[in-house]
């Protein structure tokens, strides 16, 4: 390989290459579900082929190799000499990841891997046309549906045959004693179906000449009719098949006054023969046990020949047609003048954002100082200026907010490949659906949330899916499914897990944490179903018997928690025995700027970050009880551990005994808790810092700020309060 070209140029590479893999990963996922879709195909050849392109201009010759053997696939593919199957899509997965395996060693300057040869010999087979014994898994697979497919036409023509009465051939003249007449064939029909209201076979020959030409075909109404009565309504219409019927019928009624041959000359070219009519069969449900085979003749094969080779051209196109709607609805260009396209993105360095988002931070404080000082100066034209100041801070902050977002799509977009081999993995069938992919958030965040969201999809394929099998006992489908939804609510990002498996079971999870030492009996009894939910959060927590590859050691749920709890977020979870699981992550929608409530203790502030807070209000200390040890508070009807602030947080101050106080109910996962402060000062929005090394690590603290007053304000982490000083929460 070489990266002696322009640097410029191998970023650019980095940054497009990049992109077409991870459109690559979805696409191949979905490739599997529509094997026929040739815009599909289109643009995967493309992908690769592309990717090829620019290795091959930066001299990346094993990148090239591995890219140019899968296109070569993907083109035998487009031109129909070789199926998609499971087994071929796995062969190419594996290739794609080898693809990425390259495309992170050249973006980390390191020497490439080539693909194994085993790898590059299967992809070789598979760029080959479809041979005999390749297809023969296939066409085996193929024939058994058309079977079963085609069994009720089958038994219908059996039934046909069988009531044939012995009789009936003898009044058919000796030439054409393999055709059965209009009238035969309703007499059929009748004879199977009973008789039609109204139907009168006689009255379809209008002159002599129209029924001596005509007496061995049926009319486009009689065969649609035949159709409705076989198979239901709706199923084929001849209009759609053969508009060149369609057309010589209203040639027909536009031309009624002309003669008694033009009459029937019109009437031959709207009626299909016996060939043409078995072909249309055959095309329906396959060749079928009862053919007629009608004696050539020269005027009769002469004039079957052009109508029978006219309904297949119609035919054929018409499916083609159907698989390009967006090439067939696309507006055509104006002429006049060639549209310029005009390139409207910059790229941006990250880490440039990251400095103008530190700088608005910065004007934030300031805005924050000035807001106080023009409410205590009284002055009415700097109250103006600085709530003018306030609104176009505002603004700015939400503008370079808006350029750190991305689509939760970038995460989103990883799971259909992940569902798609844990299900051949553990044998199941699972459908993963996305919901709210365009749903923003702050670009750091989309990185941060990746491992907990696969942890969680892994846990629900796991153990929340049943085996097949199971699912079709229990009245389900055998296919489970998997949601993955995102929605914005108000400042925070709302996340949700769904699966319809098993579901948990409340009484399961209380004895497996006895059977683990993590709780008592009479601890785990007391536990609510939603407590009971919280405890697969707990390190080394699993229902699992066995140790697998894909879980058993405890160790992921509590990876979730950890990780959901430094982005200051909640995660909590919904379930429902046997009809499955839910859970719910909620997240601010950016880490540089929070919400607080900031509260005073002595002389010292605090801030809360505002999605813990559930309500405030203030209470009479003395009005207080005590439950196991733990002084509570009864609020509307439910008994909530109530704790002081200043104890654990100034404990080398003198506390006198505290009548009355304000309590700020905190919701930490699905507990709430009341915490005693002695003033509270307000809602703010602050510029997290992060503490200097001699504090880094102190027990309950996520970071610090600067206050509107130029004060410095430690901002409180719930959990890790808990965790350290809430012995037993």
């Amino acid at each position: 390989m070489s990266f002696d070209a322009d640097d410029e140029i191998l970023q650019d590479f980095l940054v497009e290459a990049g992109e077409i893999l991870e459109l690559l990963s979805e696409q191949l996922v979905e490739l599997e579900g529509s094997p026929d879709d040739m815009n599909l195909l289109n643009a995967i050849f493309r992908g690769f082929h592309t990717v090829k392109g620019g290795a091959g201009f930066l001299q990346l010759n094993e990148l090239v190799d591995c890219c140019h053997i899968a296109e070569n696939v993907f083109d035998i593919l487009r031109k129909g000499e070789r199926r998609v199957t499971a087994d071929l899509m796995d062969v190419v997965l594996e290739a794609l990841d080898s693809v990425n395996a390259m495309f992170q060693e050249v973006r980390a300057g390191q020497a490439l891997t080539p693909a194994t040869d085993e790898l590059l010999s299967n992809l070789a087979r598979l760029a080959q046309p479809e041979t005999a014994d390749d297809a023969e898994p296939a066409a085996e697979e193929a024939a058994q549906a058309a079977q079963s497919l085609g069994d009720q036409a089958d038994a219908e023509f059996e039934q046909l045959l069988g009531a044939i009465p012995e009789s009936e051939p003898a009044s058919v003249s000796s030439g054409d004693s393999d055709i059965i007449t209009d009238d035969e064939f309703e007499a059929l029909l009748d004879q199977l179906h009973g008789p039609v209201g109204g139907a009168e076979p006689a009255a379809a020959t209008p002159t002599a000449a129209g029924s001596a030409s005509g007496s061995d075909e049926i009319t486009d109404d009689e065969f649609e009719a035949l159709l409705d009565q076989l198979h239901g309504e709706g199923q084929f219409k001849a209009e759609a098949v053969t508009p060149v019927a369609a057309s010589s019928n209203e040639a027909e009624t536009n031309n009624a006054s002309n003669a008694n041959s033009t009459d029937s000359a019109a009437a031959s070219s709207e009626n299909i023969s016996d060939d043409e009519f078995e072909a249309l069969l055959d095309q329906l449900h396959g060749k079928g046990k009862f053919q007629v085979t009608p004696k050539p003749t020269a005027d009769h094969s002469a004039s079957a020949k052009a109508p029978a080779e006219a309904v297949v051209a119609t035919v054929k196109p018409s499916a083609a047609e159907t698989k390009k709607p967006a090439a067939a609805s696309r507006p055509a260009r104006p002429t006049g003048a060639p549209a310029v396209e005009i390139e409207t993105t910059v790229r941006v360095d990250t880490a440039r954002l990251d400095d103008i988002m530190n700088m608005v931070g910065e004007l934030v404080l300031v805005r924050n100082r000035l807001v106080r000082l023009g409410l205590d100066s009284g002055d009415e034209t700097m109250s103006k200026v600085v709530g003018h100041l306030d609104v176009v801070t505002g603004d700015l902050q939400a503008a370079v907010m808006k350029t750190r977002m991305q689509p939760i799509r970038k995460v989103f977009g990883r799971f259909p490949r992940l569902i798609r081999d844990m299900a051949r993995n553990l044998k199941k069938q699972i459908r993963l659906e996305l919901v709210g992919e365009d749903t923003d958030l702050d670009k750091n965040l989309v990185e941060a949330l990746a491992d907990p969201l696969v942890h969680l999809v892994r846990n629900s394929v796991d153990h929340g899916i049943e085996m097949p099998a199971d699912r079709e006992a229990a009245g389900k489908e055998r296919e489970g499914c998997v949601t993955l939804a995102a929605s914005q609510e108000g400042d925070h990002i709302q996340l949700t897990i769904t699966d319809d498996g098993k579901g948990m079971d409340a009484n399961v999870l209380r004895d497996k944490a006895v059977e683990k030492g993590m709780l008592e009996r009479e601890a785990a009894d007391r536990l609510t179903d939603a407590e009971c939910y919280n405890l697969i959060f707990a390190a080394g927590f699993s229902t699992k018997t066995e140790v697998s590859d894909v879980s058993g050691r405890g160790v992921g749920m509590d990876v979730v928690k950890t990780k959901i709890a430094q982005l200051n977020g909640t995660v909590y979870v919904h379930s429902t025995p046997g009809k499955g699981s839910q859970v719910v992550i909620k997240v601010p929608l950016t880490l540089a700027i929070m919400p607080t409530l900031m509260v005073r203790l002595g002389t010292q502030d605090f801030a809360f970050p505002l999605v813990n807070v559930n309500e405030i209000f203030h209470l009479d200390l003395s009005r207080t009880n005590i439950v196991d040890g733990q002084e509570v508070v009864i609020v509307r009807d439910k008994a909530l551990p109530l704790f002081y602030l200043k104890q654990w947080l100034l404990p080398n101050e003198v506390h006198a005994e505290q009548v009355e106080g304000h309590v700020v109910i905190l919701t930490v996962g699905n507990q709430r808790i009341g915490c005693v402060v002695d003033q509270l000062i307000g809602q703010e929005e602050v510029v997290i810092k992060p503490l200097g090394k001699m504090l880094h690590g102190t027990p309950g603290m996520s970071g610090a700020t600067i206050t509107g007053d130029g004060r410095i304000a430690l901002i409180l982490d719930i959990p890790g309060l808990l965790k350290n000083y809430g012995q037993g929460y």
